[in-house]
């Protein structure tokens, strides 16, 4: 199975909530899952949908500013997926600067006024967003930097 035909998970990580997404049956889509509001237990949660959708890697989300420099979200974010990595995880990294403009208009055309407004509905969206783009460029031969990207099977 090449890395483009892994079942995979994304995360929208951020300070209140994170977004899940896992990807379709032929692992080239990604449909939203749930959010759910952080706590202690965060990556054992993580872990728990890991094995429950059969999924070999989490990706994760990196809130880069739009000149691709770091800021403190950034740390904060890189801080969750070490952890996440410490638990055994697969991890990959995926820029996300654009994800929430994504799901924002995605929310738009597909959802109800009342579906729109409810917490977590964008972290889930943009979650869907963060996968489609991370299969999208593995599905075309694309590949990010080694830096963005860590590997443990």
């Amino acid at each position: 199975m090449s890395e483009a035909d892994l079942p995979a998970i994304a995360l929208d990580v951020g300070d209140a909530r994170i977004g899940f997404a896992v990807t379709d049956g032929r692992f080239t889509f990604g449909r939203s899952y749930h959010t759910r509001t952080r706590a202690a237990d965060d990556v054992q949660a993580v872990a728990e949908l890991l094995e429950r959708e059969k999924a070999r890697v989490v990706v994760v989300g990196l809130p880069l500013k739009r000149d691709g420099s770091e800021s403190p979200q950034t740390e904060k974010v890189r801080a969750f997926a070490a952890l996440l990595e410490a638990a055994g995880l697969r991890v990959a990294l995926q820029d996300e600067r654009f994800s929430t403009k994504l799901a924002t208009q995605s929310l738009m055309t597909t959802a109800s006024r009342k579906q729109r407004q409810e917490k977590g509905r964008t972290d889930e969206a943009s979650a869907v967003a963060i996968l489609e783009t991370w299969l999208g460029q593995r599905a075309h031969g694309l590949r990010v930097s080694a830096e963005q990207t860590t590997s443990r099977l």
